[in-house]
């Protein structure tokens, strides 16, 4: 959210154009985000294939929206952060260039809550509870995940709708209510951060409570000596420790948020290049992609099917290859075959 008001208050406070800007390098900039938009895209238009198909329709209601959330927010991420590259690059508009990087950031936050009530609906699909609220929650699970999933859209649509028309109002009108706008911003760049930092907290709290239920879960199978290879547990196993993860890269993600939008509203000193917060988000969107392949078993499996088809087919066309005899000997044996049908021809008249 830096982006908001860079423009909107430089001519207005002369301090803040001493400031240093904290920037990559152009080839900083391309050699590391260019990787990384590429492989999030195939990656997620992979997954995107994997929901699609017909064998997907057995995943239950709501599991598949918020699959389907996450992958269709990363694949509309990065066309528009291509876009933004674009209009940062070519585009001299700083109407353009704020909308843009507004779009990028509401994607990024839908796409991070989106995985936050991932990890609540597998909390509480997994964990038993005896408490009547957590039994009505599994209960209406759907309803619940539907509602959080819209006031998610809500909150991130007033912030991006309100970023934007600030901005326009600004560049247009130039009325002196700039000031008002800035003041409107920093609370809601304030309410957005907190409730981001509430969903992390949900979402940190349903991971470990999950990795605590499992691991009494294991122990108690240890000891009564059953069998710790059931694919079931294996696959919770693995949604646990990449929810973890995705927490952990949740919390980074807004950290360097917070901080590039206190950098340039409170400090007189520095700011940072928007190309660097780009480049974090890239390396969250990128960690969200592997916990994706790692994590879910849809995925995972139809990996292996495509990959045992490809390198079957590799296989097959190799050893197809190496049987087929070289050219003079295909000649030569023609033309002996030949010469022998003409002689049994000739012996038969």
């Amino acid at each position: 959210m830096a982006m908001d008001g860079r423009e909107l208050n430089s001519t207005d406070e002369p301090d803040l154009d001493k400031r240093t800007v904290l920037y990559m390098s152009d080839f900083a900039i391309f050699s590391i985000n260019g990787p990384l938009l590429i492989l999030n895209l195939m990656t997620n238009i992979f997954f995107g294939f994997c929901l699609m198909t017909r064998k997907t329709q057995q995943v239950k209601q709501p599991l598949s929206i918020l699959l389907g959330s996450i992958v269709c927010c990363t694949i509309l991420y990065v066309f528009s952060a291509t876009l933004m590259t674009c209009v940062f690059e070519w585009v001299e508009s700083d109407v353009a260039a704020i909308i843009s990087y507004t779009i990028v950031l509401l994607l990024m936050h839908v796409n991070m809550t989106s995985y936050v009530w991932l990890m609540f609906y597998y909390h509480i699909m997994i964990v038993p509870s005896q408490r009547v609220l957590f039994l009505w929650v599994k209960k209406n699970i759907k309803s619940v995940i539907y509602v959080v999933m819209l006031l998610d859209s809500l909150i991130f649509l007033c912030d991006a709708s309100f970023e934007i028309t600030s901005v326009m109002d600004y560049f247009r009108f130039n009325n002196g209510t700039e000031f008002v706008f800035i003041d409107i911003g920093i609370a809601l760049v304030s309410i957005v951060n907190i409730y981001l930092f509430l969903c992390l907290f949900v979402m940190m709290i349903s991971c470990f409570a999950t990795a605590h239920y499992l691991n009494k879960h294991m122990k108690s199978i240890s000891v009564s000596d059953g069998s710790l290879s059931s694919p079931r547990l294996h696959s919770q196993i693995r949604v646990t420790v990449t929810g973890i993860l995705q927490g952990v890269l949740c919390f980074l993600c807004t950290i360097c948020d917070l901080v590039d939008v206190m950098s340039f509203y409170l400090s007189p000193y520095f700011e940072f290049d928007v190309y660097i917060l780009l480049t974090v988000i890239n390396l969250y969107i990128f960690g969200t992609t592997i916990n994706l392949a790692v994590g879910q078993t849809l995925f995972r499996e139809r990996a292996v099917l495509v990959w045992k088809a490809v390198k079957k087919r590799l296989c097959k066309g190799k050893s197809s290859k190496d049987l087929r005899p070289p050219g003079n000997l295909v000649t030569t044996t023609s033309l002996s075959i030949i010469e022998i049908s003409g002689v049994d021809t000739a012996m038969s008249l």
